[in-house]
């Protein structure tokens, strides 16, 4: 009777494992590298309906509002986000260095072994750099201003009374 071996089915789970880190890290960077084209387009946007608007105070509000909501994007774009990449390259840096140094673990001898463990290296390295970068990200994530508008919205200016 023929069996299946059990660490045959390890290895193709491991190798879809990787085939699925490999493609969700490529789609995220890809789709916040597509960050820049869609604030260019919002850009455009906000300046046709500011000549659109003309005088009228009610739809220049509308368009403070949508384009105070752009820079607020475009502040994220450029201060959280590419850290986020390299925390996200460095994951798939750390993952492919760490599928390859168990990859070649099972040869025998010393090019073998030094690879392995230049692999290993090279894994914790990406490890490393991706918990710095993941620590960038959320620092920035977190100490980023809050953009607000809302005094100016008041009718009258704050006075001091005692």
């Amino acid at each position: 009777m023929t069996g299946v071996n059990d660490a045959s089915w390890g290895a193709v789970g491991v190798g879809i494992f990787l085939i699925a880190v490999v493609f969700g890290i490529g789609l995220y960077v890809r789709y916040r590298q597509n960050e820049a084209a869609r604030l260019d387009h919002d850009v455009d946007l906000a300046v046709k309906l500011r000549t659109i608007a003309g005088q009228d105070p009610v739809r220049a509000a509308a368009i403070d509002e949508f384009e105070t909501a752009i820079y607020e994007r475009l502040f994220y774009a450029s201060t959280v986000g590419p850290r986020a990449r390299g925390a996200a390259w460095a994951l798939l840096g750390a993952v492919l260095a760490a599928f390859g140094a168990l990859w070649v673990r099972d040869g025998g001898g010393v090019i073998t072994d030094v690879v392995h463990y230049g692999l290993a290296a090279v894994a914790a390295g990406f490890a490393l750099t991706f918990l710095v970068f993941l620590g960038l990200t959320l620092y920035a994530a977190t100490s980023m201003p809050r953009i607000s508008f809302a005094d100016s919205y008041s009718d009258e200016p704050e006075s001091s009374t005692d």
